[in-house]
């Protein structure tokens, strides 16, 4: 657990929301903002990119040393010095920053959840260019993790739900998953099935009327429930 460094900042004037510094690029107006410490070895701080995954654009440098964190959202694991993380924090009117590099007391959430999501609408726009494609039937792993950029990670819809489940971030039986989730189901036993919620209760998946497709939760039998994508 990182060093108790954490404050939470005093409520935001409405002045400062309507000046729309504190929340640009995020689609959230928190009522407060949080405090963390950029912390490098090299000294030379981190980078701030367009979107929560290191394949977005770099568009500044956060520098080593305190900064503001109006929101948060979960993203592409990188490991930095504070150990592997998920969550990326949104600077406001910059851009987003992994956590690894930043101490803000907690190894969770310290600040609300951003509605932005890039890296999420970067999979939904994935899934939807190949709506009606059969080339991944019997493929619902590959496609998910795909549609992130990924590959290879997991064998099978089955194993990725497993390890969600032994890190205790399993959303067991849930039916409302954030946009960007996957949501698993226990079919096609041992090899199970997953998609990628939209965020409004339906879901993009293979196997839909058998391709990909678009459908409202739960729709396959013996829905598992959504984690986010550890990879």
């Amino acid at each position: 657990m990182r060093t108790a460094l954490m404050r939470i900042t005093a409520r935001l004037t409405l002045t400062a929301l309507l000046g729309g510094t504190a929340v640009l690029g995020t689609g959230v107006l928190p009522a407060s903002a949080a405090t963390g410490t950029v912390v490098t070895d090299s000294g030379t701080g981190v980078a701030i990119r367009s979107g929560n995954a290191t394949s977005f654009a770099t568009v500044g440098n956060q520098p080593n040393g305190p900064v503001e964190i109006d929101c948060q959202i979960y993203g592409e694991p990188v490991t930095g010095k504070y150990g592997r993380s998920l969550i990326w924090d949104h600077i406001p009117g910059k851009g987003f920053i992994t956590d690894s590099y930043v101490n803000t007391g907690s190894s969770g959430l310290i600040a609300p959840l951003c509605t932005n999501n890039p890296r999420a609408d970067a999979a939904i726009n994935w899934y939807a260019a190949r709506n009606g494609s059969t080339a991944y039937q019997g493929y619902c792993e590959m496609a998910a993790e795909n549609s992130y950029g990924k590959t290879a990670i997991w064998a099978s819809a089955t194993a990725d739900w497993n390890d969600a489940v032994a890190r205790g971030v399993a959303h067991v039986g849930d039916l409302n998953p954030p946009k960007g989730a996957l949501v698993f189901w226990d079919l096609a036993a041992p090899y199970g099935h997953v998609g990628v919620a939209r965020g409004d209760g339906y879901f993009w998946a293979t196997s839909v009327n058998g391709k990909i497709g678009l459908a409202k939760l739960p729709y396959f039998s013996n829905y598992r429930g959504w984690a986010w994508p550890n990879f």
